[in-house]
């Protein structure tokens, strides 16, 4: 009994570490920015990012990650999502990042800052390998609200999309833990007996059928997040 309560301490201790460090890390970033230094601004803000998924991760393990499905407006998340990309990574913005919105939903329920955060991600990642462009679909596709990131990169490793369910890092500069972190989400939006879902691929010109927008001109990775 004393040795679950020494774990149960250690977890707690724990969480509340990752998040007074993530909160530092957050108060660096705006350091940073109010002094010009670009380059610390986003490193900060990449890593207080990757400790908000990491506590949002404990916190399924823990059985406390509860999700708020509201009311919400897709293509007002993407917006939203794009404004926080380019504030934090101002050094990127020669990536041109294209919002295709015209088969979106004026209405979804969903968590907006656990989808959010899993759609922030995976836009990370997909600015670290493109080489021009990224396009963001969001589309209601048979039923579900998919929201789509398309890069011109040289796609996912064919490790990362033969074992999906291993959590493989998807960059190499990944843990898995993003992946996993969106596994966790998707599972928790549910349905009428349905959960949403992840899908990792890589893109050829317009050969496939869920590239429903046909947004896809070069070979890339494709991130679809799909919500029932």
């Amino acid at each position: 009994m004393a040795h679950h309560s020494d774990n149960q301490d250690f977890t707690d201790i724990a969480a509340l570490t990752i998040h007074d460090v993530k909160n530092n890390l957050a108060q660096l970033a705006s350091e940073a920015e109010s002094r010009g230094d670009i380059k610390s601004m986003q490193v900060a803000m990449e890593a207080s990012g990757t400790l908000s998924g990491l506590l949002c991760f404990y916190k399924s393990e823990t059985h406390n990650l509860h999700v708020q499905i509201e009311l919400q407006d897709p293509a007002e998340l993407l917006v939203d999502l794009i404004a926080a990309i380019a504030t934090n990574h101002p050094a990127k913005s020669s990536i041109s990042i294209i919002q295709e919105t015209s088969q979106a939903p004026g209405i979804w329920f969903y968590d907006r800052t656990l989808i959010q955060m899993v759609l922030a991600n995976a836009l990370q990642n997909a600015l670290r390998y493109a080489r021009h462009q990224i396009t963001i679909t969001v589309a209601d596709y048979s039923g579900q609200l998919m929201f789509q990131i398309q890069d011109d990169g040289d796609g996912y490793p064919q490790a990362v999309l033969e074992n999906l369910d291993s959590h493989s890092p998807v960059t190499r500069h990944g843990t898995g833990l993003g992946l996993r972190l969106a596994q966790r989400v998707m599972a928790l939006h549910q349905n009428q007996g349905k959960s949403g879902s992840i899908r990792l691929s890589n893109r050829m010109s317009n050969t496939n059928n869920w590239d429903i927008t046909n947004s896809a001109k070069n070979n890339g990775a494709c991130f679809q997040l799909f919500l029932p």
